[in-house]
């Protein structure tokens, strides 16, 4: 998989610039996702530069609105070519050259960020290694951060069932799709997980720990309120299921 970012990278940014532009499969939502997600860090209240943990930054397009000065960026990636254009964007920022099918970089061991962000990376994994990621990365929160997991995601495994059928011809077979109510099902207790539904394939999921939560805008942007749901671990929900 590296190997073909390494090809692209000096592309990758108008690549994604022009599926957006068309709203076609899979960046399509890219800027109403990455608006989001920049909308509660612009929120974020940190008199300090607040920290940032980006797994699969690839060349740091999200961050191209952020002011430099609100925030410390840590960016994980296995192509080398694409963390050298994020390089250039970002001089302060700290880059990782590394294969997280390995696991978690050494370098993050003891570090705890304000905000981790995961976006069109678990298109590449299956659900257990998502899940088992997304439980990992839980970690490394501070108190009251937020994960961030956005990308090819569904409410739920039925709407995701009918987007496969109805999209057979174009869908590459190497490509993972996801459902929230699968992330759901095999969460940790002390999770909180909020889920926006972008576009029919792109989905926004905010987790945070539960004893922790401050979620407390999911409205920040108001078109995606009746797309919103919320998911508590101690609820009877997940007793049921």
């Amino acid at each position: 998989m590296n190997k073909f970012y390494d090809m692209i990278a000096c592309e990758y940014d108008q690549l994604v610039d022009m599926d957006d532009y068309n709203k076609v499969f899979p960046y399509g939502s890219y800027d109403d996702l990455s608006d989001i997600v920049l909308s509660y860090l612009y929120d974020n209240q940190h008199i300090e530069p607040f920290k940032v943990l980006d797994i699969g930054i690839g060349t740091g397009k999200l961050y191209e609105k952020l002011l430099p000065s609100k925030y410390t960026l840590t960016g994980v990636d296995n192509s080398e070519r694409m963390l050298e254009v994020a390089k250039l964007k970002y001089n302060k920022a700290t880059f990782i050259n590394h294969d997280i099918t390995k696991g978690l970089p050494n370098q993050i061991e003891n570090e705890k960020y304000d905000y981790i962000v995961v976006n069109y990376l678990f298109m590449h994994f299956d659900k257990e290694f998502t899940i088992n990621l997304i439980n990992q990365l839980t970690k490394y929160l501070a108190p009251f951060g937020k994960l961030f997991v956005g990308g090819l995601f569904f409410l739920d495994d039925h709407k995701m069932q009918i987007f496969k059928e109805k999209n057979k011809a174009f869908l590459d077979n190497y490509l993972q799709l996801h459902s929230y109510q699968s992330i759901v099902e095999k969460s940790q207790e002390y999770y909180e997980i909020s889920f926006m539904e972008i576009s029919s394939y792109t989905g926004l999921l905010i987790i945070e720990k539960y004893l922790e939560n401050s979620l407390h805008f999911e409205d920040s942007l108001v078109k995606y309120k009746q797309n919103t749901v919320k998911w508590k671990s101690n609820q009877t929900q997940k007793q049921r299921e």
